[in-house]
């Protein structure tokens, strides 16, 4: 990447930038069957949550502080949801803890510190992505819906990515073109 757009990167992460923290209640360990609709919205409300921004560990996303009003809605849908559940299967699923914390890194070394955390985490993800696709296409799987897949992943990586480092850092531009290739 080059020093300019490091540096503009930099800047941009100085400021605008906040956590979203979540604890989306997860289903007792009973029988599973009962709680279907329980573990049915867990899953769908943590990958909407976690496709707001960068993932920095399970249940903290790194989001640009323009998508809070995004997240607001998000924050209503979850709980529009579970309500209904509630009511309709006759469950008790607690109200989830989902926060926004805004906040200003003190320096540029802070700054730099967390753009590698984000590029770590992207590059990995892709890494381990293409090892999944290399692995199913040494199993013989079928190519078209491998490409399928390929292609709805980079969709939600790249709705994730407001830094747009998929496109800035030659690396990961490098290991997206190798997923792309795979099955091309």
């Amino acid at each position: 990447m080059s020093k300019t757009v490091e540096a503009r990167l930099i800047k941009e992460l100085e400021s605008n930038l906040a956590l979203l923290v979540y604890d989306i209640p997860y289903p007792p360990k009973v029988a599973r069957k009962d709680f279907t609709p329980w573990f049915s919205w867990y899953d769908w409300s943590t990958r909407m949550l976690r496709c707001m921004g960068y993932p920095l560990q399970y249940s903290v996303i790194i989001i640009d502080e323009g998508s809070i009003e995004k997240v607001k809605d998000a924050i209503r849908r979850i709980e529009d949801k579970r309500k209904s559940i509630n009511r309709n299967f006759k469950l008790d699923i607690p109200e989830p803890n989902i926060r926004v914390v805004r906040f200003n890194l003190k320096t540029k070394a802070d700054a730099e510190v967390l753009l590698e955390i984000i590029r770590k985490g992207l590059k990995q993800t892709l890494e381990a992505f293409i090892d999944d696709v290399e692995k199913q296409l040494r199993d013989g799987k079928d190519r078209t819906r491998l490409q399928e897949r390929i292609k709805k992943f980079l969709k939600k990586l790249r709705s994730q990515d407001f830094l747009d480092l998929m496109i800035k850092d030659p690396e990961l531009r490098s290991l997206i073109l190798q997923l792309e290739i795979l099955t091309a």
